[in-house]
């Protein structure tokens, strides 16, 4: 029923007083949805990453500590920016500059398991890297740094 309203709303746009009170109540709750991201856990894992960040001292530590190795923090950095790069080029190259919504048509089909082997490859190297900073911490602190940031990201309009 709703996929039906659905697509006649977006679609053919029917007169309303054709349609009975259960697809004008269905296609409200469709138009007039809350469409923000904005909400408690959403204000909460930035709150969280903007503590860790600020209590552990990550900037200053990243820049100063001579206990990272810092091969590694460069090389989980740079699968990271490939990560993104990937990402920026999905969601603003195809999606808004060309209207693309289907990627797998129009990208190579391995596009996406790449981006996500050099995220998790990323991810990986940058733990080792800082694991002598922080040894188990590390993993929570990437946590709920990368939480903060993607909630951040989700609340950027586009």
């Amino acid at each position: 029923m709703s996929s039906s309203v659905r697509r006649r709303v977006v679609e053919e746009e029917p007169l309303i007083s054709q349609m009975t009170d259960e697809e004008r109540e269905t296609a409200d709750k469709l138009l007039h949805r809350n469409r923000s991201n904005l909400n408690a856990s959403t204000v909460a894992w930035m709150v969280i990453g903007l503590a860790v960040f600020n209590m552990t001292d990550f900037a200053a530590v990243i820049m100063n500590d001579h206990r990272i190795d810092e091969d590694l923090l460069r090389y989980g950095c740079g699968c990271l920016l490939v990560n993104v790069l990937v990402g920026v080029y999905l969601v603003f190259g195809l999606s808004y500059l060309q209207g693309k919504r289907d990627w797998e048509n129009h990208v190579h089909p391995s596009l996406i398991p790449v981006a996500t082997l050099f995220a998790v490859c990323g991810l990986v190297l940058c733990t080792v890297a800082l694991w002598p900073v922080w040894s188990w911490w590390t993993v929570p602190i990437l946590f709920a740094l990368f939480m903060g940031v993607i909630m951040t990201i989700s609340l950027l309009p586009f």
